[in-house]
């Protein structure tokens, strides 16, 4: 009895812990893909995907206290995604990319005072995409 009592309250307390870590995030990603590589720091993140399908989302901490642009660059060989970011209240279009595209470019100036979300989400499955963004003081 007192095995089966250890195993249930290792387990509550292995929920609690997802549970706690989980509910501060706004966004979560919920995707499939294969040969992803992501680099990431604080103002900087790098990702490529040899397929992809659904959402992947990536957050920055408030490390910048200035006006803030959000710098970007992105290329897929096959499907279509759009690109939007958060800074806190509402979830704006970045770009959009399809087949064979490539696009670069850097977003409108935001106060950033908050936790940044650049969100990838795919119409289906995608082929060879790569995407890299970059937070940088406005000038």
């Amino acid at each position: 009895m007192k095995k089966f009592a250890s195993i249930i309250i290792a387990v509550l307390i292995v929920v609690l812990c997802f549970t706690l870590t989980a509910c501060g995030t706004k966004y979560k990603s919920n995707c499939s893909s294969t040969a992803m590589v992501e680099t990431k720091d604080s103002n900087s993140a790098t990702v490529s995907f040899g397929t992809f399908s659904g959402r992947y989302v990536i957050k920055f901490n408030d490390t910048i206290k200035e006006s803030t642009v959000i710098t970007y660059n992105a290329t897929l060989e096959e499907g279509s995604i759009k690109v939007y970011y958060d800074f806190g209240d509402e979830k704006l279009s970045l770009f959009e990319i399809g087949t064979d595209g490539s696009v670069e470019g850097k977003s409108e100036a935001f106060a950033r005072n908050k936790t940044v979300y650049i969100i990838i989400e795919s119409d289906g499955k995608c082929n060879e995409c790569s995407f890299s963004f970059a937070l940088k003081k406005a000038e």
